[in-house]
This record gives C-alpha cells, structure tokens and sequence, in this order.
C-alpha cells in the first residue's frame, strides 16, 4: 500500500486524557505564535497594546502580561519599556549547519547507548503549507503536501515528537511498515532513494500547549527543547522540513559547525 493509498489520522495520546479546556492566557499566546509562524505578523511589527489585547480578549491586563511573558520566553515576541511589543522571526536563532558526514542519526546515536527508538503514529496525510512551511520547502502558501506526526520513544519512554513536511515534488511510494517503524533518515535513503546533503537546523525552547502535554504526558508549560530543520539533498533539493521535540530531561549531541 502506498501513500497515495494511505491517508491515516490517528488520535492515541500517549496518554489517554481529557485535554483541559485552553487558559485565557493560552489562548493569547497561541493566537500570537500563530500569527507570528504564519507570517500575518511579520518580523519587526508592534502588537497591540496590553489594553488593546485585553479588550479584543475580554481578559484582565494581568492575564495579558502572563500570556506576554510566556511568548518572550519563547522567543515570539521582543519587548521594549516606553516603545512596545514586537514580533521576531520565529526562527530567529543562531543558525547550525550539521555536517550529516560527521554526525550519527539520532537513532545510531541512542543505540550505542544501547537503546532503541521506537514510534507511535499519531498522523499521516495532506495538510495545506502554512506560510513558514512553504517558505521552507519553497513553494506556495497552502500548497497541498504530506505532513507525518509521531511519537519519539526510548526504552519504552515518550521522549518527544516528531513533525515532517514532505516536499510535493517527491513521489512518496512510502508503505505501512516505514510509517510506522522507519527513522526519517531511513525514509529519505531506502524510500525515496535519495541522499541527505545538508541538513540546516535551528534550536529553541518552547513551553508545552495542551496539545503538545496531552500528547508527551507532561504538565501545561512544562520545557521542551525544538530542533527545527530542513533537509536538503546533494543535488540541492529540498526533502522536508520538520520539527523535533524534547522532554526534560532528555537530551542528545550533535557535532555542528556555526553558519555564522
């Protein structure tokens, strides 16, 4: 069975509970990153004031200023005393070029460990780019592509998630067996035949939203560390473009050398 057959969504947290009902200032936030990813908020423009964000919200400037702190925390937002709230690029953070022939794989790595990575498929199918994705896989906003979200285990423990976008131009005659079981890297070489380049990655620290801690079975706001990443192949194409997430107190190495 291939792709082109096979369009799964799976909803199986890892653990099975009730997501709580977003805070108010959750909600702000989310609304904020959203607009700052997609770009409707671009680099450099000024929010609304906290009393402008707490009228459209119908909150108290309290909650304003926690969802406010949560996003500087995050990195979404700069804030200036006596100047204002302003939108940074989402992945505006010192730029690492891993070199793919010095590195092992993730999955290589913890296995020297002698551990093994293992997946629980939470998604497979088409989603329309959003604005930061397109720009990664140089293509249309809303261009239909194939998005791929599993859970990360190590030794039996959720560990993180991981989130693929595949680039349309690829044929993804991808079976069952390598859904569910193959690492990204496996994917790329055995599937679709081609071979990894470069790899242009980025990291960051995020708090957990109720989706991310319903999923990975840690508290609302609790830390994770994000690669992003987008993976090029030698004859300079782009292969996908994905997040991995990190709990605490997970962590891995990689030798990289600066882009800077």
């Amino acid at each position: 069975m291939t792709t082109q057959q096979r369009v799964t969504t799976l909803r199986k947290p890892y653990m099975q509970r009730r997501a709580a009902r977003p805070t108010a200032h959750s909600q702000i936030r989310d609304f904020f990153a959203t607009q700052i990813e997609d770009g409707d908020l671009e680099f450099g423009q000024q929010l609304p004031t906290e009393a402008e964000i707490a009228r459209q919200f119908g909150v108290s400037r309290a909650t304003v200023q926690s969802a406010m702190s949560r996003l500087v925390l995050e990195g979404w937002i700069e804030r200036y005393p006596g100047r204002g709230t302003f939108a940074r690029r989402p992945d505006e953070i010192r730029g690492i070029n891993i070199d793919v022939h010095n590195i092992l794989s993730f999955e290589d790595d913890v296995a020297i460990r002698d551990d093994r990575v293992t997946y629980q498929l939470l998604s497979f199918g088409r989603v329309r780019a959003s604005k930061i994705v397109a720009s990664r896989l140089t293509i249309d906003i809303g261009t239909s592509v194939f998005s791929l979200v599993r859970l990360r285990f190590v030794d039996d423990n959720c560990i993180g998630f991981e989130k693929r976008y595949f680039s349309p131009k690829l044929s993804l005659d991808i079976g069952t067996a390598a859904l569910d079981s193959a690492p990204t890297h496996e994917i790329i070489q055995s599937y679709l035949h081609l071979s990894i380049g470069r790899i242009d990655a980025a990291l960051r620290a995020v708090l957990a939203d109720e989706e991310d801690a319903a999923h990975l079975g840690v508290d609302v706001g609790a830390p994770l560390l994000v690669r992003s990443h987008t993976i090029i192949s030698t004859d300079g194409e782009v292969i996908l473009y994905g997040d991995s997430a990190y709990v605490e107190p997970f962590a891995f190495f990689y030798t990289a050398s600066s882009s800077a």
